[in-house]
């Protein structure tokens, strides 16, 4: 058997990247796991109430309208500058071309009307709004 001297003396100068590697992988996964579950939810709404409240087409484009400037159709949010590709997107994509707007009762009237506008310049040839059914017999 050979025996190989060396000098323990000598300070080893590579790097092992093992481990980063390993850690940037965890975070990827992760991230990918997390990522979808930011991106998909909404905020529940408080709808406005109205006694006329009828139960509309469940297979219309639903677009909310949040109170802090948000925009999301269907799951996804949108910007503002983006609302009318992402409509016409799901309209080219066989969606009917009708929508039902879903605007808190504390939302902007302007931005409801920014929103009805661009929805109406996408090509949406009905429009209806959300509310909460009240009861008969009580007051608008």
């Amino acid at each position: 058997m050979a025996l190989v001297e060396t000098d323990r003396d000598e300070m080893i100068t590579e790097i092992n990247l093992t481990p980063l590697v390993d850690v940037c992988l965890v975070l990827v996964i992760i991230f990918m796991i997390v990522a979808p579950l930011f991106s998909r939810v909404l905020k529940p709404l408080i709808l406005p109430g109205s006694t006329q409240a009828k139960l509309t087409e469940k297979n219309s484009i639903k677009v909310s309208v949040f109170p802090d400037g948000k925009i999301a159709v269907g799951p996804d949010f949108v910007a503002q500058s983006e609302l009318a590709a992402a409509l016409k997107k799901q309209i080219e994509a066989g969606a009917p071309p009708w929508a039902l707007v879903r605007a808190g009762a504390d939302v902007p009237h302007g931005r409801v009307m920014d929103v009805i506008r661009t929805v109406k310049e996408a090509g949406v040839s009905r429009l209806a709004f959300a509310a909460q059914p009240k009861p008969q017999g009580t007051r608008p």
